[in-house]
């Protein structure tokens, strides 16, 4: 995980927000050995995977993202802006978490790709959000989009967010906490639940791609 001394406005919440995540780890350690529930898994494969209708994120007129990047490999997707407080720092950790233990699966990561995408376009800008991605992991993607273009998409992968209450760049956006899985034919075809835990996402994702 890079680090860098740029007075980024997101650092010091993501230092606070993995030491928390760190006692997260701390605690799942001591319980590793306590049998799991009789269905712990907070994975829904749909019984039907769903294919994107065509979108494009784009900004200042430049593409972000679209059906063709999503094509021919297996893409997480998590939705969530770099002003927030903890879910989305504490899901990247565990994403990050993931990557690591996935990489020692050989070949899965060459046909994987982990895709921040921000539902706050006017405090995200590409180079933000390319930083912010890049911290948790160098491989992750950050994108956004047009607030047109992210509704739409959204609504494709039942994601829900707004802005909260707040007055000028004070202000928090509500949005869903799941992980979604595309896999490369471009389908909608799972999405994984909060709380999330790296064993948990590594577990569940080779589950669902065999």
């Amino acid at each position: 995980m890079p680090h860098t001394h740029a007075a980024n406005p997101w650092m010091k919440r993501i230092a606070v927000t993995l030491l928390l995540v760190l006692g997260i780890v701390a605690g799942a350690m001591i319980s590793r050995h306590r049998p799991p529930p009789a269905d712990g898994s907070t994975a829904a494969k749909l019984q039907a995977p769903r294919t994107l209708q065509p979108f494009r994120l784009t900004r200042n007129g430049v593409s972000q993202l679209d059906n063709d990047n999503l094509r021919g490999k297996w893409s997480l997707l998590f939705f969530g802006y770099t002003h927030c407080p903890d879910v989305c720092p504490a899901t990247l950790a565990e994403l990050a978490r993931a990557y690591e233990l996935l990489a020692q699966e050989p070949g899965v990561l060459d046909g994987t790709q982990f895709i921040f995408v921000s539902v706050d376009p006017a405090r995200d800008t590409p180079d933000t959000l390319a930083a912010y991605a890049s911290y948790f992991n160098p491989a992750f993607l950050g994108v956004s989009g047009d607030p047109e273009q992210l509704a739409a998409l959204a609504r494709q992968l039942d994601i829900r967010f707004r802005r909260g209450a707040g007055s000028g760049e004070a202000y928090n956006v509500d949005h869903s906490s799941a992980i979604l899985l595309i896999d490369p034919q471009v389908r909608y075809h799972a999405r994984i639940e909060a709380p999330h835990h790296a064993q948990d996402i590594r577990r569940q994702y080779l589950e669902i791609r065999r």
